[in-house]
């Protein structure tokens, strides 16, 4: 998920994140991505790209495994309270340098790195790269059995959308656009729609 406003400096204000670039909708994402009912989607990473500064400390990379993850609540102050730490362990991270959060909470790490980067690096791996949008094909006419024949990357912004620079290099690596509907959705709940049609797919 690319965050185009989202803070990268530790010193946001816990009380008011639809002000810090909203960090609401980051922290909502992040919840719908990982958890189900009294439990964590193991087979599920969240990589989120805070991108909005200041400028010496951005971008920024939050990445969530849930194989890995231990002791994180899914409400948002408890989410915000975890990405203020990451930001403040990854403060002096120089570009392209990662390292994990130290703390109660395991399976976090924060990079410096852009989002385009991650990109690349996920097609790089042979993942299965999609991207929402509306002009997209149907998610339900997507065969999702040679989805799960190997790694699948979901890309989506937030509120802003992605930059066109980014749809290009996503365009050059193949990435297959995918729609979840005729109508536009909160990108919180498009990743919920996306799980559910793998879901379905899968137990059905």
């Amino acid at each position: 998920m690319l965050a185009l406003k989202a803070k990268t400096t530790p010193e946001f204000d816990i009380d008011n994140l639809p002000k810090e670039g909203r960090l609401d909708l980051v922290c909502r994402c992040i919840a719908n991505s990982i958890y189900v009912s009294n439990h964590v989607r193991e087979d599920t990473n969240i990589h989120v790209c805070l991108n909005g500064g200041p400028s010496e400390l951005s971008p920024k990379i939050i990445s969530f495994y849930g194989s890995s993850l231990r002791g994180l609540e899914p409400d948002e102050r408890s989410i915000a309270l975890i990405i203020k730490n990451a930001l403040k362990q990854g403060a002096s991270l120089k570009l392209g340098e990662e390292l994990e959060v130290i703390g109660e909470v395991r399976g976090i790490k924060v990079s410096k790195k852009a989002f385009e980067t991650l990109i690349k690096e996920k097609s790089e791996e042979n993942s299965r790269i999609f991207y929402l949008d509306e002009k997209g094909e149907d998610i339900r006419k997507i065969n999702f059995k040679q989805v799960k024949e190997k790694n699948s990357v979901f890309i989506l912004g937030d509120y802003i959308g992605l930059p066109r620079n980014t749809e290009k290099l996503l365009k050059r690596l193949g990435a297959e656009k995918l729609k979840l509907g005729p109508v536009m959705l909160f990108a919180s709940h498009c990743i919920i729609l996306v799980h559910n049609e793998l879901d379905r797919r899968e137990f059905l």
